[in-house]
Parts: C-alpha cells; sequence; structure tokens
C-alpha cells in the first residue's frame, strides 16, 4: 500500500474542505487487509504510521480505526471492485441533503465520474445500522442524510476523484436551485 498516497489523498481531502476537524475517514482495501484512518484524526495531520490496520474479518492489526470501520468493512465484504472507500463531510452535498434534494449529474463529468448517485436515510454516525444501509447500496457513490457522503473506488484516486466531481454537481444543483426560484 502507498502510504505516501494514501497520506497526500488525506491532506487534499482537508485542505479543499471536503473534511473538517476530525470530520471523515479514509480506507484502501489490499488483498485482506485494510488500512484506515484512525478515530479522531485530523486528516490535514496525518502522518503515515498513524495509519491504522485491519482484516477483514474486523480484527484490529494496528492503531485504533474510524468509528466508521463497520461501513468500511461491509462495503468491502460485498464489493470486491472496491478497494478504497472515501468518507466526507463536503458541505453543498451534505447541505443539499438536509433540505431533501437530490443531486443532479448536470456535466459530462457528472455522468462519466458518478454515473447514480444513491442515498440513505439518517442514522446515528458510526452506528451499525448506518454501515448496514450503506452496504446495501450498490451505487459507487452515496449520500448520507444530514451527514455527508461516501465515494467508492477501484483505487485511492478513483474514489477521490468521484469527492471532487459530487461537491461540483452540488454546486451546480445548488445554483440552479437559486436561480430557478
Amino acid at each position: 500500500m502507498d502510504k505516501r498516497l494514501f497520506i497526500e489523498i488525506c491532506k487534499k481531502l482537508y485542505d479543499r474542505k471536503y473534511v473538517v476537524g476530525s470530520g471523515g475517514n479514509v480506507s484502501v482495501r489490499e488483498g485482506d487487509k485494510i488500512y484506515l484512518t484512525p478515530t479522531g484524526s485530523i486528516l490535514g495531520f496525518l502522518k503515515e504510521d498513524d495509519i491504522a490496520e485491519m482484516d477483514l474479518d474486523g480484527n484490529i492489526i494496528k492503531g485504533k480505526p474510524t468509528s466508521e470501520r463497520n461501513l468500511h468493512l461491509m462495503i468491502y465484504r460485498k464489493r470486491e471492485d472496491v478497494n478504497a472507500i472515501i468518507h466526507t463531510h463536503s458541505l453543498i452535498s451534505t447541505f443539499l441533503s438536509t433540505i431533501d434534494k437530490e443531486i443532479e449529474l448536470l456535466t459530462p463529468e457528472g455522468e462519466i465520474f458518478l454515473k447514480k448517485i444513491g442515498y440513505v436515510d439518517y442514522f446515528e454516525a458510526g452506528s451499525l445500522k448506518l454501515a448496514e444501509e450503506t452496504a446495501k447500496r450498490d451505487e459507487d457513490v452515496i449520500i448520507l442524510k444530514n451527514h455527508g457522503v461516501v465515494c467508492l473506488g477501484k483505487d485511492l484516486i478513483d474514489a477521490y476523484v468521484k469527492v471532487e466531481v459530487l461537491e461540483e454537481q452540488a454546486k451546480l444543483t445548488l445554483l440552479k436551485l437559486l436561480v430557478n426560484r
């Protein structure tokens, strides 16, 4: 696993304000091992030594994995095509979920990278119910009502690009709503 890329992606998420404070988490699967951001960590200040490790059975190998570890585990168990998961609290995507507005795919990038967006009702952060309901979705991009977003990828860059494109589509959707008022 490329720990430098992992840290670089975490820093990008923080610098672009897709996560603030200790919000959000990232994981990568390699074989039957999962590398995750530690619980309570601030992604913009993470170091390679901080990365937690688990196996697919949920056994902790190193560190204290994110409180959303069940969400990551359940998705990896269901989807063999997914090798990276990024969960953010992207501002506009999350805001639109609080007013029950779905994000429209308004540009070619939206159609190409996101294809279809899934939605999950509100469940407490870190809860087993949230993990179960999110893992039931078949989309690679999932909005968690009043909470944030989960983007799945074949690798870390694929998942990260989906985070970026989703937030752009959310901004465009919000602008369209404002203009059409």
